[in-house]
């Protein structure tokens, strides 16, 4: 009897250990922003200002991955490439990653008719919790101009002529699957230490929302 027991409770104990290494494991995977080194990552979100946006990203490693990029404003399609990077990372719950995409605006009636370009990078720390959840809290610069104006051939006062902004942002992304992530941010935009005014923002109202779903192949 006791040696039944024994046993008994010797089957329950690795059963229990091995269900809590899969747990592990799956929560290992568990990323929004990068997918494994040679693996790809499709997403697709929403917020302000794209009313629609989708990426097709590659892992050329675990820390490092580059995509293109296509949205909408209500206005103005954008068409781009962006690319993530981790800074440093002491553990695994723990990281600074860079984030750089670039966006080019065909020419459009609502910017004086004129093509530009705007890139936001941006600097997060991230933390990881025991449950896959990962939250986020960084810096960046948003930086637009008119493509004539860059190239010279724009004069002050003709159409959009662009400007630079600072964000401060803060994220969570919540695992719903092992392939599947979801994932929000919301920035501020600011002139300095103070909020953009929306005459002097090209977005808008002086924030920036991103609400989203990544799939891991």
């Amino acid at each position: 009897m006791k040696t039944s027991k024994i046993t008994l409770i010797i089957v329950i104990l690795l059963v229990s250990i091995k269900n809590n290494n899969s747990q592990l494991k799956l929560v290992d995977e568990h990323d929004h922003l990068f997918s494994k080194g040679g693996k790809s990552m499709v997403t697709l979100a929403t917020g302000i200002p794209y009313v629609g946006i989708a990426e097709y990203s590659y892992g050329f490693s675990d820390k490092f991955s580059a995509g293109v990029i296509i949205g909408t404003t209500p206005v103005v399609p954008g068409y781009g490439v962006r690319v993530r990077g981790v800074i440093y990372q002491p553990s695994e719950t723990f990281r600074v990653y860079a984030r750089v995409p670039a966006f080019y605006y065909p020419s459009t009636k609502e910017l004086g008719g004129e093509p530009w370009l705007l890139t936001w990078p941006v600097l997060n720390a991230e933390w990881k919790l025991k449950s896959g959840v990962r939250l986020s809290v960084g810096t960046g610069i948003v930086v637009a101009a008119c493509l004539h104006s860059l190239l010279g051939h724009s004069d002050e006062g003709e159409g959009f002529m662009g400007g630079v902004w600072n964000t401060f942002q803060t994220g969570i992304a919540v695992p719903l699957s092992r392939k599947i992530m979801f994932h929000a941010e919301v920035a501020g935009v600011f002139s300095g230490l103070k909020i953009a005014k929306k005459n002097d923002w090209v977005g808008g109202p002086p924030v920036i929302l991103v609400t989203g779903i990544s799939y891991h192949f």
